[in-house]
């Protein structure tokens, strides 16, 4: 059986290419190689394995709207790759036949007709009612801080800590946030510490800040390159 990964992750491919590799021309900036440096640094045991995966650029404030990403999210979670794809853009479809702002305004009937489960249908109709046709109606999620947007996350009911770590870290571009409770970041950090975990070979999320996003990218990706696994 196919392991899933974060629903964002799997939809941000092969946009994701695209994204990491958003870079001057020729050049990575000074900046994204000197946090993989700290990273190698902070994780010595761990150097070889980071230095094998391509150097990621910085994080950066998508454009999407907010309301939008959180169906993108929620629509994933916990699907293939094929299946998350495939389902999602069967939501964007039904949206623009109907002429809606975004799929956030789709109803339960529609959505369950494009594949969602009840729970997710019903997770996104919720947050649609209470914000309306207003595609920045969250905007100002882009000036909280981590900590403060999982809270306002974690007021809408089927959203919690999980959704508010991917937000912040593909959407609004945080660069301290670690998605502890991802099942692939926990396979991965295991990969890496072994059956034996020695205090050397521990892999202390915390040890990466202020750069805690990198950490998360960086064995994401290491997994789906096959650098571990």
């Amino acid at each position: 059986m196919q392991e899933t990964r974060p629903a964002e992750l799997i939809l941000w491919s092969p946009q994701s290419r695209e994204i990491l590799q958003r870079q001057d021309s020729v050049t990575l900036s000074a900046m994204s190689i000197k946090i993989k440096h700290y990273l190698q640094a902070q994780y010595p045991m761990h150097a070889g394995v980071l230095g094998k995966v391509a150097t990621i650029p910085r994080l950066r404030r998508r454009d999407m709207a907010l309301p939008e990403a959180v169906v993108r999210i929620v629509t994933g979670q916990m699907l293939s790759s094929k299946a998350a794809h495939a389902i999602y853009q069967r939501v964007r479809d039904k949206a623009s036949h109907l002429g809606l702002e975004g799929s956030w305004l789709l109803d339960v009937e529609s959505l369950r007709g494009c594949g969602l489960s009840g729970s997710k249908a019903r997770t996104i109709c919720e947050f649609g009612a209470r914000i309306g046709a207003d595609s920045s109606a969250v905007d100002h999620w882009y000036s909280l801080s981590s900590e403060d947007l999982a809270e306002e996350i974690r007021r809408h009911k089927g959203m919690g800590d999980w959704t508010a770590s991917i937000i912040a870290l593909f959407y609004v571009g945080h660069e301290d946030v670690f998605p502890y409770a991802d099942g692939s970041i926990r396979r991965a950090i295991g990969l890496l510490e072994g059956t034996r975990r020695t205090k050397k070979l521990r892999v202390d999320p915390d040890l990466a800040a202020p750069y805690r996003s990198y950490l998360a990218l960086y064995l994401w990706r290491a997994l789906d390159t096959g650098v571990i696994g």
